[in-house]
């Protein structure tokens, strides 16, 4: 048994070992992407927790612990923050700070700059000069009390070590403490998670109200005593997440939910105290980030699924078909169908085993190198593609699918009477599955999964809300890609039959041969070449999906940071006085425009609310960051903005109503049209306002822009934009007060921006975090682990798509010329030139070879334009505002047709050229 199974093998050695490079491939790739969704699901949940997200998934305790129970507090805070983590390493710091105290040098009656003695955790900081304070001064009643000030305070105030002591007085009880300068320190890094514990967030200072400076490092001891009034003490619980898996995420984020309330309630924690974590909030969004890759990866995995699984079928086919006369002896001899069957699936087991074994040994490397490409290689992550439980169950799943493919045509050849089909003269012009009409059935298929992720595009794609109201992949609108490519490719059946008899005629007006004979040939059997058509059309079609949905992406991410800023640099708030913040953002480092802006809400019908964004459009104009389907900022200015006036002059004027630009969905909200009239309230009365001009979006206004708090504007009503220069003009002439600026769009010079940016963040009135800018948003969006992951897997799929499809291009160019290989004799023994012969195979397959390439195209074109709108999401399972922009690059579309094509064309080439002997085909029977 075993030695006639190896004969057999041996004597179909080339199509089984194109049939083992198609299942290794396959298996392959399918267990590498199974392994990089595990693992950059893993490591990018660990990413986000320990960086961006580390502050917000911290636990902070807040108390006023009694005098000796320091220690006992900080067991009881340490147990519980370890709850509250689900038993991860915990790391705890502490800030325990002092009241307020007066600093120095205020007149009776001003107001004084302040500070605070607070004891740090050493290991935020790093000594700048001197030497860090002593316990033994602080024990000391009479002695001053020894401090290290911040850098940025130091400088400031000029202190130093050896400076003259400081006489601070104390804001509520009026009692006076004397402390010394030993030393200047400087925060580690002021993005630690710690300064959160810190009023001033470790910048030394912050102007308000009052000057604050500090705060003043000392010994714990220091505030242990009655010299020194004590305001609590702040722990900051970290938790060690170096571990931490996706499958973890449940359990974590109900220990978060569950463990603050149960800590605050701790006796030993004294009156009054509080505990508090984001991080219930940080895992649902990460887990909703985690399920939109892990959807795009499904979408990408079911089209290659597709795709290999017919391409495994077309070379089973013609393994099947090389095989007819032998099966048909077996079976003449007395050889039962079974034994026919079990000997096609003897040697699918010999080539599934290699590819189950082998794809998990290489899904470790090629995760690697996945990990190495794209967008995800900026992010600097590590993936760790051991091959687990999960992998080995991938491979062996996938090479069994691939070893049940490679059987199929043998089961249903040997399920009904005759073992093999007749062959006939002239074929039928269509298959009868076509006939019957599945084609059309996929059609349909394909138009209601389709219909459903269009609409829910609202929600949140193919992914869909459980009964419980859980966030899942959704099957069937995961399939709808895939099913819209196979019904594309299915219909293109329907057209070889055409296109063959319009080839024959135009070959039939030519003097030569082989043009002749190639189109009667093609329009005799037009589906001869439906196979290898089919295979490249889906390659082509393929590609041009993962090369439109990662050119939207990237594209989608560059809007998205233009809408969220709307100019280079944006400053949401300053304590800056009002008249001099315009001096003030003029003058800064690099500056070259700066405009002031207020936003205000109104109220629609149906609980609906717009945005009103009034600004300063002349200035605003040239940084204004809008996309081309919204028309250019010179171009929204000057409809509100007539050409010729300037800023100065809008003040003057009649009584007509201030012009606004508006956008579709505040037309579809409000119901009104442009050239209507209406009011916007404004001040402490209403404008009239007439629209003038309607967009798609405007910048920061709408779904997803970032209001004076950060918060996303009103999600339905749309946006109003307004000159604030004309809307003032309106305010004055009416006695009312004209509306003060709440933000400033800031145009720096080309490569500026961070200086600037870094200009407002060491300003004392100005809190870092009310600085947008666009390059660090737009760095933020492309540098997230879990939407750049699945971009990188896309160009691997494509290329894995080409070579399957090279695979069964070549396997069906040979076997079509072996079964013609007596028609050629006859016509070599007619005197027919052997470069004539080249010309009709060259002419053949490259009629089929070009149809396929021009049909992937357009097919590629119309479902990415369809579909990746509607699979490109957000990290929170939202469509993206501004909406997709379908981006199809033509350098890589044409790259993507010469590697598809390359293949083919030298297997072509190769065949076209072979050498081989007439008389050897004369000999044995055939032909058609």
């Amino acid at each position: 048994m075993t030695g006639f199974v190896l004969l057999r093998v041996r004597a179909h050695r080339l199509l089984l070992a194109a049939a083992l490079l198609a299942v290794l491939l396959t298996t392959a790739i399918l267990t590498t992407l199974a392994a990089f969704s595990g693992a950059i699901g893993d490591a990018a949940l660990r990413h986000t927790l320990r960086t961006r997200s580390a502050a917000p998934a911290a636990l902070v305790v807040r108390t006023q612990v009694p005098a000796g129970e320091q220690e006992a507090a900080r067991r009881v805070v340490r147990e519980g923050a370890r709850r509250t983590f689900d038993g991860l390493p915990v790391r705890l710091r502490s800030l325990a700070r002092s009241g307020t105290y007066a600093l120095p040098g205020a007149a009776h009656g001003d107001r004084p700059d302040l500070t605070r003695l607070a004891a740090l955790d050493r290991s935020g900081i790093r000594l700048a000069k001197g030497s860090w304070p002593g316990g033994a001064s602080a024990g000391d009643a009479k002695g001053p009390i020894e401090v290290a000030v911040p850098e940025t305070a130091a400088a400031k105030l000029r202190l130093g070590p050896g400076a003259r002591p400081l006489t601070l007085t104390d804001r509520l009880t009026g009692h006076d403490v004397t402390v010394r300068v030993t030393g200047v320190y400087r925060p580690a890094d002021t993005a630690d998670p710690y300064w959160q514990l810190d009023e001033l967030g470790g910048r030394g200072l912050r102007k308000g109200d009052f000057m604050t400076y500090g705060p003043l490092l000392v010994d714990p001891a220091a505030l242990t005593g009655s010299r020194v009034s004590a305001d609590g003490t702040q722990w900051l619980a970290t938790a060690d997440f170096r571990t931490v898996t996706t499958e973890r995420v449940g359990a974590l984020r109900e220990a978060a939910r569950k463990g603050p309330a149960a800590l605050a309630k701790k006796s030993a924690l004294g009156g009054n105290p509080s505990a508090a974590t984001a991080l219930p909030d940080v895992l649902d969004r990460a887990e909703r980030a985690l399920l939109v890759s892990r959807s795009t990866l499904l979408i990408v995995a079911l089209q290659l699924i597709m795709l290999a699984g017919y391409a495994l079928l077309l070379v089973a086919r013609l393994l099947f078909a090389e095989r007819g006369g032998e099966t048909e002896l077996l079976l003449a001899r007395g050889a039962a169908r079974g034994r026919v069957v079990w000997f096609a699936a003897v040697e699918a087991l010999l080539l599934a085993l290699p590819a189950a074994v082998l794809a998990p040994l290489l899904a470790g490397p090629l995760t690697g190198l996945l990990a190495g490409q794209g967008a995800l290689a900026r992010t600097g992550l590590r993936l760790d593609g051991a091959a687990g439980a999960t992998v080995w169950a991938a491979a062996a799943i996938t090479a069994s699918g691939c070893a049940l493919a490679v059987v199929a045509p043998a089961l249903s050849a040997t399920s009904g009477r005759r073992s093999a089909p007749r062959r006939s003269v002239r074929a039928s012009a269509l298959p009868a599955p076509l006939r019957a009409g599945a084609d059309v059935g996929l059609l349909v298929i394909a138009a209601v999964a389709y219909w459903q992720v269009n609409s829910r595009t609202s929600g949140a794609g193919a992914l869909t809300d459980d009964r419980s109201g859980r966030l899942g992949v959704d099957p069937l609108l995961v399939a709808a890609p895939a099913l819209a490519l196979l019904a594309g490719t299915v219909v293109t059946l329907r057209l070889l039959p055409p296109a063959a008899r319009v080839a024959e005629r135009y070959a039939a007006k030519g003097r030569g041969l082989s043009g002749a004979l190639a189109g009667w040939q093609l329009s005799r059997r037009p589906l001869r070449g439906a196979g290898p058509v089919l295979l490249l059309v889906l390659a082509v079609a393929m590609g041009m999906l993962a090369i439109g949905q990662g050119a939207s992406w990237d594209r989608s991410q560059e809007d998205q940071a233009d809408f969220r800023a709307g100019a280079p640099v944006r400053v949401l708030g300053s304590r800056v006085p009002d008249g001099e913040q315009a001096r003030v953002f003029a003058a800064l480092p690099g500056v070259r425009g700066a405009a002031p802006a207020v936003r205000f809400p109104m109220d629609l019908s149906d609980d609906r609310q717009a945005t009103v964004l009034a600004l300063d459009l002349a200035r605003a104009a040239p940084g204004m960051l809008t996309r081309e389907d919204s028309g250019s900022g010179e171009e929204i200015a000057g409809a509100l903005v007539p050409e010729g006036r300037e800023p100065e002059g809008r003040a003057s004027g009649g009584s007509s109503p201030v012009r606004a630009v508006v956008t579709d969905a505040f037309l579809r909200a409000s119901g009104a049209r442009v050239g209507a009239r209406l009011d916007v309230p404004a001040g402490s009365g209403e404008l009239p306002v007439r629209i003038v001009k309607a967009v798609r979006q405007v910048p920061t206004a709408g779904t997803g822009g970032s209001g004076p708090d950060g918060d996303a504007a009103a999600a339905d009503g749309g946006a109003v934009l307004l000159d604030l220069p004309a809307v003032n003009a309106r305010l004055t002439r009416a006695g009312e007060k004209p509306l003060a600026p709440t933000e400033w769009w800031l145009t720096p010079r080309p490569g500026a921006a961070d200086r600037t940016a870094a200009a407002l963040r060491a300003r004392p009135d100005i809190d870092p975090e009310q600085v947008l800018v666009r390059e660090e948003i737009a760095d933020e969006l492309r540098d997230d682990p879990l939407g750049a992951g699945p971009q990188s897997a896309l160009l691997a799929v494509a290329a894995a798509a080409a070579a399957l499809a090279a695979v069964g291009f070549a396997v069906s160019a040979a076997a079509s010329l072996r079964e013609r290989s007596a028609e050629f004799a006859v016509l070599r023994a007619l005197g027919a030139p052997r470069r004539r012969l080249a010309r009709l195979i060259a002419a053949e397959q490259g009629f089929l070879l070009g149809l396929a390439l021009l049909v992937g195209l357009g097919l590629g074109a119309v479902l990415t334009r369809a579909v990746v709108p509607l699979i490109v999401l957000t990290g929170d399972a939202a469509q993206p505002v501004p909406p997709v922009l379908v981006e199809l690059p033509l350098s890589h579309v044409a790259a993507l047709l010469t590697g598809v094509a390359a293949v083919p064309l030298l297997i072509v080439a190769a065949l076209a050229l072979r050498r081989g002997d007439p008389t050897v085909s004369l000999r044995h029977e055939g032909g058609n």
